[in-house]
């Protein structure tokens, strides 16, 4: 499981497809790391869930309303002040890079319209929810990042927002068959490994898939193909590409003994128990919801097990001593 950058793009196609131009009603903070928003587009009401959480950042809409604390966190404060009543104009995501963009359209307290951006960022522990103005300078986010945490980028309030460029790895929606045949096919590792080093935006479940679907061995040194694997392999890349240029989405939820086990945002065909679905964000409240109901089962059966076992062995010694007793 994994967002990538590909599944990143479904949902910032669903947004624009949902809440573009939208208004945004509430802000609500109901966690550390976590905002819920709720917006008005042109029918109805949605909300949007964004976590930060390092070890499950999350984005996607939904119908059910959260509890928050009393008092509003002074990030969730502030996102009021700026662009409380704002309309998001515009939802972007560079590069196929794990990174939403929400530019929001607001008055100031002089009554002129202004422009701030949110950003989300879906990476891991590296996740966070950052507010800038329309110089691109960081007002705050949901987490600061100092330099004696990163040496990479500082997150504080009165910096400059930038996506630091960490490889040398390209937007694969714009990777031709020559950049393809000097980047991947040049690397003496294996094809799912080649794929990852390349391109922004590919995990290894996507990388795996297309290996599948060119029928070449994701695990075969990809400097060594022959010309018709390299062609097919290609060829898989570049369809897959282009219906991410077109906005063609199939969200895909697979299943190991009932037990979510994986999701993207395109079919994975080397799967057998699989649930395609119409909405990215169905399919990531259905797989996290259903993948706790299976964590809590596993860890009541586990305390189940320790008792049971405990019970049996304290039952085998006293039999033991009885029937050395007999």
């Amino acid at each position: 499981m994994a967002f990538d950058g590909i599944t990143i793009a479904n949902i910032v196609k669903e947004l624009n497809d949902t809440i573009l131009n939208g208004r945004i009603a509430k802000i609500a903070q109901p966690e550390n790391d976590e905002l819920l928003l709720t917006i008005k587009p042109a029918k109805g009401q949605v909300r949007l869930v964004i976590s930060a959480s390092a070890s499950l950042p999350l984005i996607y809409l939904s119908r059910d309303n959260k509890p928050s604390p009393m008092t509003a966190p002074n990030f969730c404060m502030l996102l009021r002040k700026h662009i409380a009543n704002g309309r998001i104009v515009g939802i972007s995501q560079p590069s196929l890079e794990r990174i939403i963009r929400f530019e929001i359209e607001h008055l100031d307290e002089l009554g002129d319209l202004c422009r701030k951006s949110l950003i989300v960022e879906i990476m891991g522990k590296h996740s966070n929810i950052i507010l800038c103005d329309d110089n691109n300078t960081i007002l705050d986010s949901i987490k600061h990042i100092s330099a004696q945490t990163s040496s990479v980028r500082e997150v504080l309030p009165g910096r400059p927002y930038f996506i630091p460029n960490t490889s040398d790895k390209i937007n694969p929606l714009e990777a031709d068959r020559k950049h393809f045949d000097e980047t991947v096919f040049t690397k003496p590792v294996p094809v799912v490994k080649a794929l990852l080093s390349s391109y922004t935006g590919i995990s290894t479940c996507i990388a795996e898939e297309l290996a599948y679907r060119a029928g070449v061995d994701g695990g075969h040194p990809a400097n060594c193909l022959d010309e018709p694997m390299k062609d097919a392999l290609y060829n898989v890349f570049d369809a897959l590409m282009s219906d991410v240029r077109n906005g063609i989405y199939h969200p895909d939820m697979v299943t190991d003994n009932g037990v979510p086990a994986e999701f993207a945002a395109v079919k994975l065909s080397m799967y057998d128990n699989h649930t395609e679905y119409d909405s990215i964000s169905r399919l990531i409240i259905d797989y996290y919801r259903q993948k706790e109901i299976a964590t809590r089962i596993h860890q009541k059966s586990v305390d189940i097990r320790r008792i049971v076992t405990t019970h049996l062995e304290r039952a085998y010694k006293k039999l033991d001593i009885q029937e050395k007793q007999i």
